[in-house]
């Protein structure tokens, strides 16, 4: 079948994000290698992508003008490399493979000795060379983050790059894009509330990406294979005995959101339909009968010194008790519940985190309410990116992780499920919650206080590798309510337990305290509701779907659908919601 001219221009876009993607693992440190990136990305409809690539040259380019800002030095690749573009008639990857034979291209923050001195394969950056670029950097960053809907950040970045110097080949052109950028950005906030006058504290912070399934992601497996669900069901045999992993089919959500809202006019009928995998009884189950325990290292807390266990984040016995609490030898701080939790943070997360104090004040004990779940799917990436660091494993190949769902969206290469230039309208495919700070400063950050190069470590930790796990925790993680403001204080990630698929009439209900359990719910348990609520049946039959819930099914059907639309990357569509959200009900 020949290709028309749009799927043309986007195999030859993703080649092109493709080459430069290698060229950055022997060329780490040159900003401008970002900037081409970046916008590849943006002509791809990543703009969050684009968003990070462009912030990455301007903290190198910023090391340009103050060498003693950073530590990662702003410089280019000399030689072969910079030929590479066009005249090589070599295979890229055989002649990146050559390039990088004797160099240091590891994770380590360390910069290796042969980048210095007479024999470096590297130069610096040039004045000239930071006159004619930076402009370009700030448009891009500023503009990707304005169509992501962070328009705060935008804002504010807009009006820093305005007070560049006009010496550059291309500045005087790009503040005059700024000023433009910087107007629509005003009248995007002027549109969202009218009746008051421009306050930049006012602007949103928080945006939406794309919450696909990137391209190049080799990562993730076919979930609904034979084998993938028979080795799904080893695992869940040791933990759920009389439940089994089988494929569902399941609407698909995202046509349920328009701009990054529910759509008011919600029909499950024309639904795309998406083959996802649930649990499923065995035998019959009878009520308050626990069929699941399941215990996780993927989980954070947003409280300080607070009196849990660091890995599994169930209480600490104790101190008088036969098995009281163990701490690390190496930083006294950090206490487990139990000898085999102590060994088991050893082996999987804690040797990247062990003695970095640095890392204490990345999003605990976050004042404003409202920021503490978001606060705390970082801490969750964040130990992600321990495990994978002291597992020396990529991150997406965790078993945590690896075979979780993150409702990602197809990408067809439709033009109306691309980001626009608008700042107001996005994609279906837009739910994914984004921010400046929470994916791509912080995120940078992390790896730096562990001594991670974000840099040079791009194959394990790029933006979209971290959008991917921030997709998969949105729609699985399970979280507890703190006792003293009701906020969320612990969160975890349990791979078997979510495999369950959410209902606003759930059979089962599940606590957490250590590890996560399901119970069947009782008679008294089930939710009243239908043309003639009475009692649900409570227990499980055999061949009964097990239906686990995302949010307070106590609430109207509006509020649950809002609540959820995070996790579930649209409106759910259950049986219960439908029905409540008629807007005439059967009598």
């Amino acid at each position: 079948m020949p290709l028309d001219q749009n799927d043309s221009c986007e195999l030859a876009l993703l080649k092109e994000q493709r080459e430069y993607s290698l060229l950055l693992h022997v060329d780490p440190y040159n900003p401008i290698r970002y900037l081409q990136r970046g916008l590849i990305y943006q002509k791809l409809g990543f703009p969050d992508l684009a968003a990070a690539d462009a912030y990455r040259a301007l903290t190198l380019f910023d090391a340009v003008v103050d060498p003693d800002s950073s530590e990662y030095p702003a410089q280019k690749r000399a030689g072969p490399v910079a030929l590479l573009d066009s005249s090589s008639t070599q295979p890229l990857e055989r002649s990146l493979a050559a390039l990088s034979t004797n160099d240091d291209v590891d994770g380590d923050s360390d910069n290796d000795d042969s980048d210095e001195g007479e024999n470096s394969p590297y130069e610096p950056i040039s004045d000239k060379e930071y006159d004619e670029n930076i402009a370009d950097v700030y448009v891009l960053l500023v503009e990707s983050l304005a169509q992501c809907g962070c328009l705060r950040d935008a804002y504010d970045l807009c009006v820093q790059g305005m007070k560049l110097p006009g010496e550059g080949t291309n500045t005087g052109a790009r503040q005059e894009e700024l000023r433009g950028l910087l107007g629509r950005i005003k009248a995007t906030a002027k549109t969202t509330n009218p009746a008051s006058g421009f306050n930049p504290t006012d602007l949103q912070v928080q945006g939406h990406a794309r919450r696909s399934l990137y391209p190049w992601n080799t990562h993730e497996p076919n979930r609904n294979t034979p084998e993938v669900v028979q080795f799904l069901n080893q695992r869940l045999a040791q933990v759920a005995p009389k439940c089994e992993v089988r494929a569902v089919a399941l609407p698909s959500l995202h046509e349920s959101v328009v701009d990054g809202k529910l759509r008011e006019d919600i029909k499950p009928e024309g639904e795309n339909i998406s083959i996802q995998l649930g649990l499923f009884a065995k035998e019959d189950i009878a009520p308050g009968e626990i069929l699941l325990h399941e215990s996780s290292m993927l989980t954070a807390t947003n409280r300080l010194h607070d009196d849990i266990c660091d890995a599994c984040n169930g209480r600490l016995p104790d101190l008088s008790s036969p098995e009281p609490p163990v701490a690390c030898e190496d930083c006294y701080d950090t206490i487990f519940c139990s000898q085999k939790c102590h060994d088991l943070a050893q082996d999987l997360y804690h040797g990247a985190v062990c003695g970095q104090d640095g890392l204490e004040s990345i999003g605990k004990d976050v004042p404003d309410p409202k920021d503490k779940a978001d606060y705390l799917y970082l801490l969750l990436l964040e130990r992600a990116i321990a495990m994978a660091a002291t597992q020396e494993v990529h991150p997406l190949e965790l078993p945590e992780v690896k075979y979780i769902w993150g409702d990602f969206s197809s990408l067809d290469g439709k033009a109306e499920d691309l980001m626009d230039a608008s700042f107001t309208k996005r994609p279906a495919s837009a739910t994914l919650p984004f921010s400046f700070q929470l994916n791509i400063v912080q995120p940078m950050r992390i790896l730096d206080e562990m001594g991670i190069d974000p840099f040079k470590s791009l194959e394990r930790y790029d933006t979209w590798v971290l959008n991917t796990l921030y997709a998969k925790f949105r729609g699985t993680a399970s979280g507890r309510l703190s006792t003293w403001d009701g906020g969320p204080e612990v969160c975890a990630v349990h791979p078997l337990w979510c495999l369950a698929n959410h209902s606003c009439d759930p059979n089962v209900q599940w606590e957490w305290g250590g590890e996560v359990t399901f119970t069947a719910r009782g008679d008294e348990k089930r939710v009243k509701w239908g043309p003639a609520p009475g009692v649900a049946k409570g227990g499980i039959q055999k061949g009964d779907e097990i239906l686990n819930h995302y949010c307070d099914i106590n609430l109207p059907v509006k509020e649950r659908r809002e609540w959820a639309m995070g996790a579930l990357g649209g409106a759910c569509l259950c049986e219960r919601c439908v029905w409540e959200a008629a807007p005439v009900k059967a009598s």
